[in-house]
Parts: C-alpha cells; sequence; structure tokens
C-alpha cells in the first residue's frame, strides 16, 4: 500500500509558502550570490523561508547547516550549452537522480521539469515519461513532487513564456499528470490561471525569473497572491538580491501577510 503523498512540510500554517530555489549553480556553476552555500542556507532558514529547492549537493548540505528547512531537491538537469557555467541554444533535459536518494539524502520531496514547447516531439515526450515515471516511484516513498511547468521549449521561448493561457495550461496539464505542488511562470495575463487555481486542489507557486525591479515584481506577485496562486518559489531574486534575507522578509510580507507591493517594498528596506 503507499501513502498519498502530502505537500505540508512545504507550506507554512496559512496554505502558503516562501520557496528559495537555489538549484541554479547545477547548470550554472560557482554564480554570483550562490558561492557560500552553506552559509546561504542557514540565512534563509533563520529569515523564515518555508522551503528550499536544491540540487543534490546543497540538498546534503541543508541537512547539516539547516536541518529544520525542507527540502525539494532537484533531480534533474535542463542546460542550454556544454560548456560549463555558460548559455547557449541547446534542449538538453535529463532526469538524474532516483526518489530514493533524493530520501537518503534528507530531501523531503523532489522538484522536476515538465518542458513544454521543444522543438523535437520525440524527445519532449521522452521527458514527459521519465516524469510520469518519477511520480510512481515518488508515490512508493510517499514523497511529494513539483513539477515545474515551463514553457521553455524553442517553439515558444521566449515570446510566449509569460502567455497566460499556456501558463493555465501547463499547470493544469501538471495537475492532471499528479504533481503535488505545481511551480509556473508569472503570466503576463493570470485571469487564465486564476481559472486553474480555483478548480484543483493542487498548491501553485510562481516563479521569478531573472532578476527584477522589486517594485515591479512585488506588483505582480501581488496579483497572483489574489488570484489564488497559494506563493511563490524565487531563485535569482532571492540569493542575487542585494539583502536576501530582507528580500524573503518581503516575500513573507506579501505571501502571509497579505501585504501590499509598497509594504513589502518598506520591509525589504527595513521600514517596517
Amino acid at each position: 500500500m503507499t501513502l498519498d503523498p502530502d505537500p505540508s512540510p512545504f507550506l507554512a500554517a496559512d496554505g502558503r509558502s516562501v520557496i528559495v530555489a537555489l538549484d541554479h549553480a547545477l547548470t550554472s556553476g560557482h554564480v554570483a550570490g550562490l558561492q557560500r552555500p552553506g552559509a546561504l542556507l542557514a540565512d534563509l532558514a533563520a529569515a523564515g523561508a518555508d522551503a528550499v529547492i536544491a540540487a543534490p549537493g546543497s540538498a546534503r548540505l541543508a541537512r547539516a547547516v539547516a536541518p529544520q528547512l525542507p527540502v525539494l531537491m532537484t533531480v534533474d538537469y535542463y542546460g542550454t550549452d556544454t560548456t560549463p557555467g555558460e548559455a547557449g541554444a541547446l534542449e538538453q533535459h535529463a532526469l538524474l537522480f532516483s526518489a530514493a536518494h533524493a530520501k537518503a539524502l534528507g530531501a523531503r520531496g523532489l522538484k522536476c521539469l515538465w518542458v513544454h514547447g521543444r522543438r523535437d516531439p520525440d524527445a519532449q515526450l521522452a521527458a514527459l515519461r521519465a516524469t510520469a515515471g518519477l511520480l510512481d516511484e515518488a508515490r512508493a516513498l510517499a514523497l511529494p513532487v513539483m513539477v515545474e511547468a515551463v514553457l521553455w521549449g524553442g517553439d515558444l521561448a521566449p515570446a510566449r513564456e509569460h502567455d497566460g493561457a499556456l501558463v493555465a495550461h501547463a499547470a493544469r496539464m501538471a495537475f492532471e499528470l499528479g504533481a503535488d505542488l505545481i511551480k509556473v511562470a508569472l503570466p503576463d495575463d493570470v485571469g487564465p490561471l486564476a481559472d486553474v487555481a480555483a478548480a484543483i486542489s493542487v498548491p501553485i507557486v510562481v516563479m521569478g525569473g531573472p532578476v527584477a525591479d522589486p517594485r515591479g515584481l512585488f506588483a505582480r506577485i501581488r496579483t497572483v497572491l489574489d488570484a489564488g496562486v497559494r506563493g511563490v518559489a524565487l531563485g535569482r531574486n532571492v540569493w542575487a538580491a542585494r539583502e536576501p534575507v530582507a528580500m524573503v522578509a518581503a516575500l513573507r510580507a506579501l505571501v502571509h501577510d497579505g501585504a501590499a507591493p509598497e509594504a513589502a517594498w518598506a520591509r525589504l528596506h527595513g521600514e517596517a
């Protein structure tokens, strides 16, 4: 008998979540903001992050330096270049790690990509089969899986990465695949995603993408939260910020306190 995976370790008591994505170094290498992963993990835990997304190295480190911080371990790889630390135009995607491996490292859940819009339909289908197999394996271990449903394929990116209808379709498809948590892009039009959020029981969180002006980012996050999205899973906009701890405080104000963007901005600058 298998147990239904429980996503609650990654949610606060209000059912919402501020998640910080730290898995970029698996693709990007030793980039600014991620040079001291141990110190960053400890700071994020102290700042009140509800969870982190981490590749195996940082997942194992988290167990030592921030054992109270729930980890969603990234189990796949998506790269665009074969040179370490560089970006290109390739579409490389592979499942690397098993659910059992993640559990052995102390992770309380898994995160994998479902990349839509790939130029090679056979490669996209193979990746989908691998994701479905991972969900099956994770369910046997009662580990929840976050499916990051993205529009990164060459037939969609960059022009349609934030298309509201496509983001909503991707979220609904991830739900039907069996995801326990769903991560999608911030949509340009939140209406379709609001419809999906109201129709399904699985928490949806949004990612931030490249570093953005916090004022505009906070306004967009407020809009999707008001539409039924349950939180954020931001990476570069947290760990590449001047003060990552202050950014977590600002995001907590938005997600957990229902703060207006202006109040989050004040929290970011220590004014509240």
